[in-house]
């Protein structure tokens, strides 16, 4: 088994709100390490980024649905996908939010360590920006 991590966040916003908002892949280059001026959706339906710690990449995304699944893959195009479980549920008047990061093929521990913090830094830039009152 591939070591893992789970990252938990409370988001102070109603879960539809925040469904909504992590639903559309257009809104990831605003809270994600990646470029937002190189992220753009191609032909296939997957999206382009280049990531702020690891060069090109494409992220597929799951569709929209009613159960607050939110996985996706980010990957080096010709490479096999590796999925990320992401869900958001209800809880009470605001949003759990809840990542699981598999260690990668070839990952250093290290480097495996450096991911969950990058991931954390991007999930703490999202709650703020949906807490913060526009």
């Amino acid at each position: 088994m591939r070591r893992s991590h789970t990252i938990s966040i409370q988001i102070e916003q109603p879960f539809a709100l925040v469904y909504a908002y992590l639903a559309e892949p257009r809104n990831y280059a605003q809270w994600a390490a990646v470029d937002p001026h190189l992220f753009h959706q191609l032909e296939t339906g997957d999206w382009h980024a280049e990531v702020r710690f690891g060069g090109i990449r494409h992220i597929r995304f799951t569709p929209r649905n009613d159960f607050g699944v939110l996985d996706h893959a980010v990957f080096i195009p010709g490479q096999p996908l590796l999925w990320t479980p992401m869900r958001v549920m209800p809880n009470e008047n605001g949003t759990e939010l809840l990542f699981t990061f598999f260690q990668r093929p070839g990952m250093s521990a290290e480097q495996f360590n450096s991911a969950i913090e990058w991931i954390t830094t991007d999930f703490l830039t999202l709650k703020t920006l949906l807490e913060t009152p526009r």
